[in-house]
């Protein structure tokens, strides 16, 4: 599927330099985040998604206003990754959707050691490292919004 990016109102733009505005997703190959990547593109928005194999996922596709990067945003390189492509691609960052997400199937009280890594590297490290990297652009240009969407535990029972 390849999404285009003008809606019936227009494209995003930014009020003063009249370009297109720029978001990032995380956690966009899927759920809310792939959604989230759509209802952008329809707005005009040029986007960079993420997730851990968004290209094999197949549901978006690289085009000259959504660029995919593959990689595990709990990772401090994959979030400087993304943010530079976001910069060297579109030359700004003005909203990232922090929606990368891991959920362990199990209740909390049973997690290992393992589970507890791999749920805090994503859900956590990967919401501080991507988001301290988007707010340092976003500071630099004077203007930038975040959105963090977590959760993990609502569904899941106790014990």
């Amino acid at each position: 599927m390849t999404l285009g990016c003008v809606s019936s109102s227009g494209p995003a733009q930014d009020a003063l330099s009249g370009r297109p505005k720029v978001a990032i997703v995380t956690g966009a190959s899927s759920g809310i985040g792939l959604e989230m990547v759509k209802r952008l593109i329809e707005k005009g928005y040029r986007v960079v998604a993420n997730s851990r194999n968004i290209t094999s996922a197949m549901t978006l596709h690289n085009t000259a206003d959504l660029k995919l990067v593959d990689g595990d945003i709990g990772i401090e390189e994959t979030a400087k990754h993304v943010v530079r492509t976001a910069i060297q691609s579109f030359g700004t960052v003005d909203l990232l959707v922090s929606d990368a997400g891991v959920l362990i199937p199990k209740p909390f009280t049973e997690y290992t050691v393992e589970d507890f890594r791999r749920a805090t590297q994503t859900n956590l490290a990967g919401f501080f490292y991507v988001s301290q990297l988007a707010v340092a652009q976003m500071r630099l240009q004077k203007f930038g919004h975040v959105v963090n969407i977590s959760t993990s535990l609502v569904s899941q029972r106790v014990s």
